[in-house]
């Protein structure tokens, strides 16, 4: 009886150990939650300011009408309404307009739907914000001044994938449209895929037509 009772001891604190040990490592693009120390950056000489990071700022927009959401056609690849926040705009007022300019349509925005950040040495730091938005007013009707944008439409949310392929938007998106909250998505493209892997999708062209250059460059829209 005690040899057994010793090896129960044995396996309990065996689990106790494994239970504070290192977390695991996180899937790619999922939200950690632990609470890791963080580690000081290097000091600067004195007198001297480190530079701040720069990560390129866009915002977007959600807009659905029943079981169907608004994308836009922009440089041949399928996306939600967004771009870039100019200097000295609020990131909100920056959401409106980058809906109606690619849109045509006036948005009223409610919640923030999520967060996507991005890194990769190609491309850069994104950060981006995503809102939803109601429709007040407008014409389904791209305004888009630097003409980038050729078509405006709501599509099916079931047929999601035959138009996006950047992966960040589209787990991103996928993931709020089931749980409807807000979060922060963080991914690394230099380790992970960028895009999903190549299929059909609405608006490509057929077979033995040469893609566009972005194809081309493996670019997203970023």
């Amino acid at each position: 009886m005690p040899d057994e009772q010793n090896k129960a001891g044995g396996a309990g604190q065996r689990r106790r150990r494994r239970r504070r040990g290192a977390p695991q490592q996180a899937r790619p693009g999922q939200v950690t939650t632990t609470t890791a120390t963080p580690v000081p950056a290097a000091p600067s000489k004195r007198g001297q300011k480190r530079p701040l990071a720069e990560p390129r700022i866009g915002v977007g927009c959600i807009v659905l009408r029943g079981d169907e959401i608004l994308l836009v056609r922009e440089r041949g690849r399928w996306s939600l309404p967004k771009g870039g926040l100019e200097a000295g705009e609020l990131v909100q007022d920056g959401a409106r307009r980058e809906t109606f300019e690619e849109t045509g349509l006036v948005v009223e925005l409610r919640d923030l739907a999520f967060i996507v950040e991005f890194q990769a040495v190609t491309w850069g730091h994104h950060l981006q914000f995503f809102y939803t938005g109601r429709e007040v007013g407008g014409k389904l009707e791209p305004r888009d001044p630097d003409r980038d944008v050729q078509e405006a439409r709501f599509v099916p949310i079931r047929q999601l994938r035959e138009f996006i392929r950047f992966r960040p938007r589209l787990v991103a998106l996928e993931t709020w449209l089931r749980e409807r909250r807000p979060r922060h998505f963080v991914f690394n493209l230099d380790k992970e895929p960028a895009m999903l892997r190549k299929r059909r999708r609405v608006g490509e062209p057929s077979p033995g037509t040469p893609p566009p250059e972005a194809e081309l460059n493996g670019e997203p829209d970023l």
